[in-house]
């Protein structure tokens, strides 16, 4: 399992804090698009949460994707027994009554669609009711380390795109 761990961890990936109303929330790190039509998103949670019950009986989240510079607000979600809403953490509530965490690179309203069960973890679909993105570059995390995408820039300083498909 260690070695899977570290192999895995080779993966960048964005940082997303899900919360919910109460407010409750954790932090994430396997968050994606699942369908355009209809709108929906996923997230795995361990089954062995303690925050994860009261995000499911509440039945509505938000995804926050966390923006460079937010490594702070990560962690203290990720952190059991801690006032995780408390300052510094900005927020406010969204539709559905969702905390929205201020500053986010983008954030995603849902309703609960769907929970499979996946090994040792809940595989979480949502229907998205809102989408908004902001101005910043996303949280990423990769090896252990907190870090953001800067794009490849070519000699003449132009940024490569990548064609639409």
């Amino acid at each position: 399992m260690d070695q899977l761990r570290r192999v895995l961890a080779r993966d960048a990936a964005s940082v997303v804090v899900v919360t919910g109303p109460g407010p409750v929330g954790l932090t994430v790190t396997t968050f994606n698009s699942a369908s355009l039509d209809p709108p929906l998103v996923t997230f795995l949670v361990a089954k062995s949460s303690s925050t994860w019950p009261r995000l499911r009986d509440a039945r509505v989240f938000a995804a926050n994707v966390l923006a460079a510079g937010q490594a702070e607000i990560a962690d203290r979600f990720a952190r059991r027994h801690t006032d995780r809403f408390g300052p510094p953490t900005r927020w406010s509530s969204g539709p559905r009554g969702v905390p929205l965490i201020a500053g986010a690179a983008c954030q995603v309203a849902c309703e609960l669609d769907s929970v499979i069960a996946v090994g040792d973890h809940w595989l979480v679909v949502g229907l998205v009711v809102h989408a908004e993105a902001g101005a910043a570059p996303p949280l990423l995390r990769h090896s252990r380390q907190y870090g953001w995408f800067q794009g490849l820039q070519q000699p003449d300083g132009r940024f490569t795109e990548i064609p639409a498909l």
